[in-house]
């Protein structure tokens, strides 16, 4: 134990900063002679090693206070449970490599000023996140037994947001999110549902290697730069109900795929769509603005998803030129007759059967 407490006297001693008024004061606010010694809190808070959940209480109380700007829990072999609900506003949050921590309670923080980083906490079941509203960058990865994440109050601060490697994590609920940069989700071997319908805008969008995820609809996205979403073993629909523009690419690749609509999309540089099932509903009704539509999915498309694709296409007005068509399946007469229209119209147009 003597080891215990002399390793966290020294990270306290490394953190604490003290005034250098020549009197005492009250409540510590001149340093190290006064009454409570430093009531503004260390800038930087370090809980590591094998600390117990006590001496976590005491770092924690002695070590918190209005000018604590950064967290870092690493490396801890013993903790459990940690109750930073004190904290309100950091710049950056680490949690990182904890081997027995369970709970982590956070409850009154409301800002992440930088990055928040919760990683590889291998007993990890719950943090309490409830009343953050701003954040940089945030990224959950690695918490091989956390359930859940729920953010419900951020707001559209974020920049980037990643979740990857969470196998247990069954929801992701971000219910008042509008706007970020980059929202990527990832390789949630368990994950079932996910709740970002407020998002309106979004640079970067990947969904990929989610196994168990069935369905996705983003209802409120009108606008991106890119959407890749891929090897979602049980993803049979996408809806994008709202989805307008999107100013590089849509890359969509999934097994099982056999419905997709873009009931408001309009302008893509180029869309593709690959499925090893019988597409049914390919669904772009707006449809104006492209270069290259690739639907040549080794799955094919219906006949009646090719007419309902070729119909879109030949009813664009003013009459879309220089375009790439291409289409995997069996056309009717009547969508073969106006993918030669499309061809005189300028575009390239390839259906194989």
């Amino acid at each position: 134990m003597k080891y215990v407490f002399l390793k966290v006297f020294l990270i306290i001693l490394m953190s604490l900063s003290f005034s250098c008024s020549p009197e005492d004061g009250k409540n510590g606010i001149d340093g190290v002679d006064g009454i409570d010694g430093t009531t503004n809190g260390l800038g930087t808070l370090i809980l590591t090693g094998d600390i117990t959940n006590e001496d976590a209480v005491k770092i924690i109380e002695q070590g918190v206070g209005k000018d604590t700007h950064t967290i870092i829990v690493s490396n801890t072999t013993n903790v459990t449970t940690l109750d930073l609900s004190k904290i309100s506003v950091v710049t950056k949050l680490e949690v990182i490599d904890n081997e027995k921590l369970e709970t982590i309670n956070l409850s009154n923080l409301k800002s992440i000023l930088d990055n928040g980083i919760i990683r590889n906490n291998n007993a990890l079941t719950n943090i309490n996140l409830d009343n953050l509203t701003v954040i940089d960058n945030l990224r959950v990865s690695d918490n091989n037994v956390l359930p859940l994440i729920s953010l419900p109050k951020l707001l559209s601060n974020a920049k980037n947001l990643y979740f990857s490697r969470n196998p247990l994590l069954k929801n992701l609920s971000i219910p008042s999110l509008t706007q970020a940069r980059t929202l990527f989700i990832a390789n949630l071997d368990n994950l079932t549902s996910i709740d970002i319908n407020t998002l309106e805008n979004v640079s970067s969008l990947t969904i990929r290697e989610n196994k168990k995820l069935t369905t996705i609809n983003l209802a409120n996205l009108a606008n991106a730069f890119r959407i890749k979403i891929n090897d979602n073993d049980m993803i049979k629909s996408i809806t994008f109900s709202n989805l307008e523009s999107v100013t590089n690419n849509i890359d969509i690749r999934e097994d099982l795929l056999e419905v997709i609509e873009f009931s408001k999309l309009s302008a893509f540089p180029t869309l593709n769509i690959d499925s090893t099932v019988l597409l049914t509903t390919v669904d772009f009704p707006l449809a104006e603005v492209f270069s290259r539509l690739q639907l040549n999915s080794p799955g094919k498309l219906s006949t009646e998803a090719i007419d309902q694709v070729i119909t879109t296409l030949v009813n664009i007005t003013p009459a879309i030129t220089e375009t790439v068509i291409s289409i995997n399946g069996i056309a009717s007469a009547q969508a073969l007759i106006d993918a030669e229209t499309l061809r005189t119209n300028g575009n390239t147009v390839n259906i194989i059967e």
